[in-house]
């Protein structure tokens, strides 16, 4: 299924009026905590080359910590964490595993440093959601600017029956360096709202294998990036996914400008990488959009899906969005009517989705057909060069266009086996200007067109390659069924198909010229 529970909201939490993005409406619970250092001093060698060589570093047995796993730090970490607000210093935490049975609250400018075998234990099960995480904002009211945690260190919960999201901070210029986040079920590893947020060599291991578990969630702000990290998720791993529920602290926020550069993961039931507006529960009412946002280079797997983009439910747009030299192995899947990429609108929502590019991007051992584009309002969808496999399960289809305006399809490269149609454009509702050029089209069955044209305005297929498979006789390029209109077949290479009739058209319009062996 592609809905997605999003964070449930406390029960104590109480609503404060608010505006988008830069003020978000938001259930507010204002938790503040002090306490007083004990120690302090400038210490260069424990500091990584990244930070100030003149920060002052702060120890947390210092302020009481113990380290020993069975003693409750909570209280301890917490005067740390405090302290190293209001001193701009760093707070350490050397080897060591801190037991904490709340949330720890990270105001502006609080820095932590988990030294190689220091370990942050959640020992404690609370409900989904932002206001119950791990380590999170001391007011969702108040953005935490500033806010760093670096390891080598770890944070996680005691085992998966200790529920709830890890790290959640609505906050400008926050990092996240070279951590891990390891075991935690029943919420999000990481769920980052602000400007300027960076996550770099964060790993996240041993999920819960189940939805709602997810990786890393943006959920509003301009300009992130996480580079390097690895996610191993039970639910989404890399998301551009805004808060959908209506009752939820920081709802409806806009994202741009995000990316993910170089990231790895494995989705062990459901997908890879997604940009989604949807809401799953209240009265919706969503007006976000996610726009300029990209992944690169990003490598993974998943298990229901493995590339997501979808507006069922905000007016917004997801708009100017791209996939660069990006892969996804479907092998995981089980043999369902899905597709392992999918673009999709509702059209009650009134949204768009606009110009989003696929570049090198592929479907690796897909069990599903490859891709499904289908929905009102979606337009300017680009393949480069990208690669669509045949299916190994007992889908008929490898690819699908409907009701969308000016996809392209670019140098890409379908192959197809037994049966299977390769790219099926408007079979349920007309494509416009749709174009298919440069492509390869291989392995074509017999009875089986390369590109069927069902329903189309305005298609363009040029300068393509088509080659039947093995042992096949009447296998063909192209067919234009009579609800078609002004289609052009114009310089492609048919010498690879043994069949009289190579393109079948049943329109009154179409152009049909300069094709090799036709």
């Amino acid at each position: 299924m592609d809905d997605r529970p999003d964070a449930a909201p406390t029960p104590d939490d109480q609503p404060v009026e608010g505006g988008r993005a830069a003020a978000p409406r938001f259930r507010r619970r204002a938790l503040l905590a002090g306490g007083v250092g004990l120690a302090a001093v400038p210490v260069i060698g424990l500091l990584s080359p990244a930070e100030s060589p003149a920060a002052v570093v702060l120890n947390a047995r210092d302020f009481g910590a113990t380290g020993n796993g069975t003693t409750d730090d909570t209280a301890a970490v917490q005067r740390l964490i405090d302290a190293t607000a209001r001193q701009g210093a760093v707070g350490v935490l050397a080897a060591g595993t801190y037991r904490c049975t709340r949330s720890l609250l990270l105001p502006a400018r609080a820095q932590l440093q988990l030294a190689s075998g220091a370990r942050l234990l959640k020992d404690w099960a609370a409900t989904p959601g932002l206001a119950n995480a791990f380590l999170r904002n001391t007011d969702f009211a108040v953005r935490s600017n500033g806010v760093r945690i670096t390891g080598p260190g770890t944070i996680g919960a005691r085992d998966h029956s200790r529920t709830g999201v890890v790290v959640a901070l609505y906050g400008d210029d926050v990092e996240l360096r070279n951590l891990t986040i390891d075991t935690y079920a029943g919420g999000q590893a990481v769920m980052y709202a602000g400007d300027r947020g960076r996550m770099d060599g964060v790993k996240i291991r041993n999920s819960a294998a189940t939805t709602g578990t997810g990786g890393i969630r943006v959920l509003g702000g301009a300009d992130f990036r996480a580079t390097s990290c690895d996610v191993q998720s039970g639910d989404d791993c890399l998301q551009f996914v805004p808060i959908g529920d209506p009752d939820a602290l920081l709802f409806d926020m806009d994202i741009t400008g995000g990316s993910f550069v170089g990231c790895t993961g494995v989705s062990t039931v459901s997908r890879f990488m997604i940009a989604a507006l949807e809401w799953t529960r209240g009265d919706g009412g969503m007006t976000a959009s996610v726009t300029n946002c990209s992944f690169s280079t990003c490598r993974g797997s998943g298990t229901n899906r493995g590339i997501v983009v979808k507006n069922t439910h905000s007016t917004g747009t997801i708009a100017r969005l791209t996939f660069t030299d990006c892969s996804v192995d479907m092998s995981r899947s089980a043999n369902a009517e899905t597709q392992e990429i999918r673009i999709q609108t509702d059209p009650a929502s009134g949204g768009s989705i606009r110009d989003v590019t696929f570049t090198r991007t592929s479907i690796t051992r897909p069990v599903n057909s490859v891709l499904r584009v289908g929905g009102p309002n979606i337009s300017g969808i680009t393949f480069d060069g990208c690669t669509f496999a045949a299916p190994s399960g007992t889908s008929t289809v490898v690819a699908v266009v409907e009701q969308a305006d000016r996809v392209r399809m670019l140098g890409c490269s379908f192959a197809g086996t037994r049966d299977k149609r390769l790219l099926v454009a408007g079979p349920t509702a007309p494509v416009t200007a749709l174009s298919v050029e440069n492509c390869r089209f291989t392995d074509v069955g017999n009875g089986v067109w390369g590109v069927d044209l069902m329903g189309a305005a305005g298609a363009r297929v040029a300068g393509s390659t088509f080659r039947q498979a093995a042992g096949a006789t009447t296998a063909r390029a192209v067919r234009v069924a009579a609800a078609c209109s002004g289609v052009v077949i114009e310089g492609n290479d048919l010498t690879g198909l043994t069949t009289a009739t190579k393109i079948t058209n049943n329109a009154a319009d179409t152009v049909i010229r300069n094709n090799r062996g036709g």
